[in-house]
């Protein structure tokens, strides 16, 4: 099974759309899980009517950007899947049978192709195992940032032919919306780089290596 974490706020239509993707374009929709993050002053989100593969968590508190790695965190506690994959109401799943492609692959962060920055995991797939071990998946908002970090300083980071359109306002000219602009005034680049988050970082990389390193005994 895959388990995906979707935050959601203020886009019921484009979060049925993104759904739609996943599971449309999936070999087998039953085994994909979509765990959904909603805040409580946002019903419409909420009451989305969504397929029995999906179910919508609400958070007791609104964390907003600066904390949307709690959101997630949350989410993959929830989650029974083999594979996490972290994923946004406005992307775009365009790979038939991706998720069997997922299934294929060793164990690591797998990097689907998108839109986005060239350098940039944006929809990272990685084990569960990993995030059940580490007790989070990231400690900063930016979770496809820490993720990747992970991946690649463990060189366990692989390329997987699943295409995505990241349908966002200043890649596509999408959902230019409140949610993206609440997204923009949110994220604090540059806690990201802090000494705090370089050693908590550094702290996540040692635990995965350690059991990497028992796997493989």
């Amino acid at each position: 099974m895959i388990s995906v974490l979707l935050p959601s706020r203020g886009r019921p239509k484009a979060l049925t759309e993104s759904i739609s993707s996943l599971l449309d374009h999936a070999d087998r929709p039953g085994s994909i899980e979509i765990l959904i993050a909603a805040d409580t002053d946002d019903p419409d989100t909420a009451a989305v009517d969504l397929p029995w593969q999906a179910a919508v968590w609400t958070a007791p508190a609104r964390y907003g950007y600066p904390r949307l790695h709690e959101y997630v965190n949350q989410l993959a506690e929830q989650a029974s899947g083999d594979w996490l994959m972290l994923w946004n109401d406005d992307a775009r799943l365009l790979t038939s049978g991706w998720d069997t492609l997922v299934r294929d692959q060793q164990p690591a962060v797998l990097w689907p192709r998108s839109n986005d920055i060239a350098t940039c995991n944006t929809f990272p797939i990685w084990p569960r195992a990993w995030t059940d071990h580490l007790g989070h998946v990231s400690l900063s908002p930016h979770c496809d940032s820490w993720i990747q970090f992970l991946g690649q300083t463990l060189d366990r980071h692989e390329r997987v032919d699943i295409e995505i359109l990241h349908d966002r306002a200043d890649l596509t000219g999408g959902h230019d919306d409140q949610t993206r602009a609440e997204s923009l005034a949110g994220y604090r680049t540059a806690d990201y780089g802090s000494p705090a988050m370089e050693t908590a970082r550094a702290a996540d990389v040692a635990a995965l290596r350690a059991l990497l390193d028992t796997e493989a005994a």
